[in-house]
């Protein structure tokens, strides 16, 4: 019986975190501050940041079973970079970055 309640508790707080998720999307905020929402430029160009920043995950992130220096060294820069610059520009200076030390590490 203990067991019943509390799944059925933990399955409440799981909807009820859902819910609150929702409240709190850009999409919610807009709609109840309809007279302050960012207007179409803006919020396209913040989903283009956003899609940056996956970007950057994708590219330090690459190999996931064995130890990568390349991606271990552009995660460490991308973080700091990220407090001075846009994640897109970060995400076009993490490529060049990337592919410049991969072609040094392959130099005879």
């Amino acid at each position: 019986m203990q067991k019943i309640i509390i799944a059925a508790v933990f399955m409440c707080s799981q909807l009820f975190s859902v819910a609150l998720a929702e409240e709190f999307s850009y999409e919610a905020i807009a709609k109840r501050f309809s007279s302050t929402q960012l207007d179409a430029t803006s919020v396209e160009a913040a989903k283009m940041q956003g899609e940056c920043l996956v970007g950057l995950k994708r590219l330090n992130f690459r190999k996931r079973n064995e130890f990568d220096p390349v991606a271990e060294w552009t995660n460490y820069r991308s973080l700091s970079l990220l407090e001075q610059f846009p994640p897109c520009s970060v995400l076009i200076m993490m490529e060049v970055a990337r592919k410049q030390v991969v072609e040094e590490s392959q130099a005879p």
